[in-house]
């Protein structure tokens, strides 16, 4: 505690204050915009930060990450286009709710779900920042492809009842994410001489297509509008509001998506994604009643948030502690604590110890403003679920288009948006899921190099996924998760075969 009062007078300032309010603000419009990010928008304001004090310019990128992570949740509630590549793990649920007429409850669960997540993940940064680092160091290639592997497994739990088809998605995600440069020789794979795909498929393009460009395909084809309420839509109608059983059904979703969401976090080249996708698979495995995922389950709101936002805090242990950052955001905060003279590690800590405490009772006002900021924009947005189809979904494709041109500059990625628009449409229309696809092509990298690294470290050896502690742990609980989503496949196969033999023959 004597360590935090030190910092007091570094945040005590309207500047600090004005910065981080900023920050917040323009995160929270970025996030929401389908194709423009966070690491974008944190590149563009970067140069303005080294105008300010240290903590200030640091406070706006520290809004603009905090706000821009939740943001993507509320075009993934509200229209099912994900704003973030993190939030399509709450369109699942937050999107059927707006469309069973609850969009409010689905925003407020959002919204209370990753400030609770971030103030669990700053905690955690401030107490067990040294830690959560040596816990960092010893994720090798063999944990990182274990873990690949566990959180592959959960594909069995998102496609429960359609196993064939969600693994086919995942096989399809896996596949894509192979394309461009093999990353350890270096060598150009499944390009076809295309110049632009070296780089592989934009996932950012992946996300934009398979969900707003599939969404308006789906649309023309049913020629559905949405209808208007008549009257204002307001947060305190009952159908907007939570009630004690939400909370009852959230709170301890929410504790848990937080605690492994901030281990993620802490673990350098994972992000929020990985930990969104989990945490939802997690809490839908462990649920009792797990027929109620996808279909409108708070808790399956909850458990993708806090996910979420559990790792907005936690990238920044390796990153302060050690001088390694936790993922792309943070790698460009680097530049800005080095443009001042600052250079994140253990001499840090013992040199700068006022700005350290300054920096972490910062982080922590930005969860407090988040929560203020988001709650009372939170009318303006919920108000375009009032849009029609006709006229919100042509805007969302232009924003799109532009979003993918502003932050790939290529005319390339929005054909492979379109292209990916029409996949995913195809997908829907004969019942693919789309999650699993996501799934496999984010752990691809991850269990590929792992995977390979791992071979090299043991000399061909495979026996170093076993012989490695956290790397068998994760093995375990991989196995575990398919045993037991076999076992419910198995059990409702079984009902449905006596149900079919109690009805009565005609």
């Amino acid at each position: 505690m004597d360590f935090l009062l030190q910092g007091i007078p570094e945040v005590a300032s309207f500047q600090v204050f004005l910065m981080l309010s900023l920050g917040l603000v323009v995160g929270i419009v970025i996030g929401s915009i389908p194709g423009l990010n966070v690491p974008l928008a944190v590149a563009i304001a970067l140069p303005i930060t080294f105008t300010v004090e240290p903590i200030a310019g640091l406070a706006m990128l520290v809004g603009i990450y905090k706000g821009g992570t939740y943001g993507g949740s509320l075009t993934a509630v509200l229209i099912n286009v994900p704003g973030t590549p993190a939030a399509a793990a709450t369109a699942i649920d937050g999107n059927e709710l707006t469309r069973q007429g609850k969009a409010g409850k689905a925003l407020k669960m959002s919204l209370y779900a990753s400030v609770i997540a971030e103030f669990v993940s700053d905690i955690a940064l401030i107490a067990f920042a040294v830690p959560m680092a040596v816990f960092a160091l010893r994720i090798g290639p063999p944990e990182s492809f274990s873990l690949g592997i566990f959180a592959l497994t959960l594909v069995g739990v998102l496609s429960q009842g359609n196993m064939v088809k969600g693994l086919i998605a995942a096989a399809m995600g896996l596949f894509l994410s192979t394309f461009g440069v093999d990353p350890l020789s270096g060598e150009f794979r499944l390009t076809f001489g295309v110049r632009q795909l070296s780089g592989g498929w934009s996932f950012i393009a992946l996300v934009i297509g398979v969900f707003a460009i599939a969404e308006a395909l789906s649309i023309l084809e049913t020629s559905l509008t949405r209808l208007k309420r008549k009257g204002p839509l307001r947060l305190s109608d009952p159908e907007h509001c939570l009630d004690r059983d939400d909370w009852r059904r959230s709170l301890p979703v929410i504790g848990r998506s937080s605690i492994i969401g901030v281990f993620i976090g802490a673990i350098p080249g994972l992000g929020s994604a990985v930990s969104a996708y989990l945490n939802y698979g997690l809490s839908r495995s462990l649920s009792r009643e797990p027929e109620r995922f996808g279909k409108g389950a708070i808790e399956g709101v909850a458990a993708a948030e806090a996910g979420n936002n559990a790792v907005t805090s936690s990238t920044f242990v390796p990153l302060l502690t050690l001088g390694i950052p936790g993922d792309v955001i943070t790698a460009i905060m680097l530049g800005a604590f080095i443009a001042h003279g600052l250079i994140p590690g253990p001499a840090l800590f013992e040199q700068q110890g006022a700005f350290v405490a300054g920096f972490f009772l910062m982080i922590v006002m930005a969860s407090a403003l988040h929560l203020v900021i988001a709650r009372l924009g939170m009318y303006a947005f919920i108000q375009t679920a009032r849009v029609s189809n006709p006229v919100l979904f042509p805007a969302v494709l232009v924003l799109g288009v532009t979003g993918i041109f502003v932050s790939t500059s290529s005319y390339f990625d929005v054909y492979v948006m379109v292209g990916f628009g029409v996949m995913g449409y195809l997908m829907n229309r004969f019942g693919f899921p789309i999650a699993p696809l996501l799934i496999g092509f984010i752990l691809g990298p991850l269990i590929e190099v792992g995977l390979r690294q791992a071979a090299i470290m043991g000399r061909g050896d495979l026996t170093i996924f076993l012989t490695r502690p956290i790397s068998a742990i994760f093995l375990a609980c991989a196995l575990l998760t398919i045993l037991v989503v076999g076992w419910r496949e198995y059990a409702d196969r079984q009902k449905r075969t006596d149900r079919q033999k109690e009805e009565p023959q005609i």
